[in-house]
């Protein structure tokens, strides 16, 4: 019984050892499929960003963030319009619709004030910015143009009102701030509005626009190109240059219609020359990364193609691949949104990355 059982085995082994060699000559074994390519691994990490937002937006009131929410829900809307997405329309139209309502029903004032909690000009610029650029999208059937439309015309109206005799903005709803002068980081909050809404129709004073370049001019460091942190109409601008704020105020210029001037080019080498071999020491980094991007991708594609690698691959490796999040310096849901307004800049889905285009790097393929 035993040698049976040995035989029977041998025997079967060799069969199966002639099948499989029948196989390898008839069907040569199956190529790995290729590695993802750049563009499928960003696309991928993109998506897992955006779930990650439409995750924590609060289904009832529309917000999304943990502090600073009225900012962090605008820059997250604005994320998802990056996308493609509208409201209403495309996989995330749902999360823009409630951003929208979010901001016209918890953060609206009788007086144009756009704030929620203890938000200030910053929020309101960003809140601003972002209702402008999904105006003309939101359909009908919604019956809330009407209503978006009010609130930005009166928001307008007050950044216009709040114009500080510098020609810049601070960090309360006032004209006259006792002689603190114009912070330039948040006159490029409400410059981009003002930018975004002229662009949908809302009156913008023609003055107002010359006052707000000649501000940032007055706050440009001769001798480095950079830009400093507060102007004053009655003595030099203080604070000293550094990367985000300059890299704001370059994107200023650039909104306005400055590109080709001297102050423009001036920022921008200031800004190529300080990130050249890298400005992960810088403080408020996605702050600057959200600048600088824009700035670059404005100026045109040999600035761009020498940036768009750099920090694509900078933003990936700090992606958390638990959740596909970003931890930004103003929180997860402001990294996650600030991150993924970079990383779909490309597509030029905004209509605030449509300006200048002629000058614009191409648009990516597939």
């Amino acid at each position: 019984m035993r040698s049976i059982g040995i035989s029977a085995v041998i025997l079967v082994c060799g069969a199966l050892l002639t099948c499989s060699a029948v196989y390898s000559e008839s069907e040569p074994a199956p190529t790995p499929p290729p590695a993802p390519t750049k563009d499928e691994v960003l696309r991928k990490n993109i998506q897992r960003g955006l779930d990650y937002l439409a995750n924590i937006q609060n289904k009832t009131t529309g917000m999304i963030g943990e502090r600073e929410k009225l900012a962090t829900t605008s820059l997250a809307g604005m994320a998802f319009l990056s996308g493609g997405n509208l409201p209403g329309r495309g996989l995330y139209g749902k999360n823009v619709e409630l951003a929208v309502r979010f901001i016209v029903d918890a953060c609206f004032a009788p007086t144009g004030y756009l704030q929620y909690e203890t938000s200030n000009m910053y929020s309101h610029g960003f809140a601003a910015m972002f209702l402008a650029e999904t105006f003309g999208s939101i359909p009908p059937y919604m019956k809330l143009q009407p209503k978006v439309m009010k609130v930005l015309k009166k928001a307008i109206e007050l950044i216009q009102k709040c114009q500080s005799p510098e020609g810049g903005w601070w960090y309360n709803p006032q004209k006259n701030n006792s002689g603190q002068g114009a912070d330039i980081s948040v006159t490029v909050c409400e410059t981009n509005a003002l930018r975004a809404a002229r662009n949908c129709g809302v009156a913008v004073d023609k003055r107002v626009i010359e006052k707000a370049i000649q501000c940032v001019k007055n706050g440009q460091d001769k001798a480095s190109g950079g830009f400093n942190y507060r102007v004053y109409i009655d003595r030099p601008p203080q604070g000293g240059p550094m990367v985000p704020r300059s890299a704001g105020a370059v994107c200023v210029l650039q909104a306005l219609g400055a590109y080709d001037d001297p102050a423009t080019a001036q920022g921008l080498k200031y800004l190529v020359d300080k990130t050249k071999n890298g400005y992960d020491d810088v403080s408020w980094w996605f702050y600057a990364t959200y600048y600088l991007s824009q700035a670059m991708f404005v100026a045109g594609e040999t600035y761009w193609a020498e940036w768009w690698p750099k920090v694509r691959q900078s933003l990936l490796s700090k992606q958390q691949q638990s959740n596909g999040s970003w931890n930004g310096e103003g929180g997860i849901g402001y990294g996650t949104a600030v991150a993924l307004i970079v990383l779909q800049m490309p597509y030029r889905y905004l209509p605030l990355y449509q300006e200048g285009i002629e000058k614009a790097p191409p648009e990516p393929k597939g």
